[in-house]
């Protein structure tokens, strides 16, 4: 696993999140980028992460493993990088808005 690349785990979590490498690739890159870097991961593991049946992907108990530890890895980045911005004086998080379509009746147009 040490040869795995933080690239390489934020490629497979989007590959785990749409199921399918073409969609994974129209949000982070190119298609065959994205099956290569999934190719150097399951070899790097020794293990395959996705058993495919017809067009979609699923994870295989390996793919299942690797993903809570990528996301795992990902948090910890996240908590890092907001330490180091109050370290620097600067404040930053993350903010997730939610709205339904009623709220435009109850919030002013701007």
């Amino acid at each position: 696993m040490k040869q795995a690349t933080l690239h390489q785990l934020q490629v497979f979590e989007a590959d785990a999140k749409h199921g399918s490498f073409t969609r994974a690739a129209e949000e982070l890159l190119t298609q065959p980028t994205v099956s290569q870097q999934m190719k150097q991961l399951s070899k790097v593991i020794g293990l395959p992460l996705f058993e495919q049946v017809g067009k979609r992907l699923y994870l295989t108990d390996a793919g299942r493993e690797v993903l809570a530890a990528s996301r795992d890895i990902s948090e910890r980045f996240t908590q890092l990088e907001m330490t180091l911005a109050d370290l620097k004086g600067l404040k930053q998080g993350n903010l997730r808005l939610a709205a339904t379509t009623t709220a435009k009746y109850f919030v002013p147009a701007c």
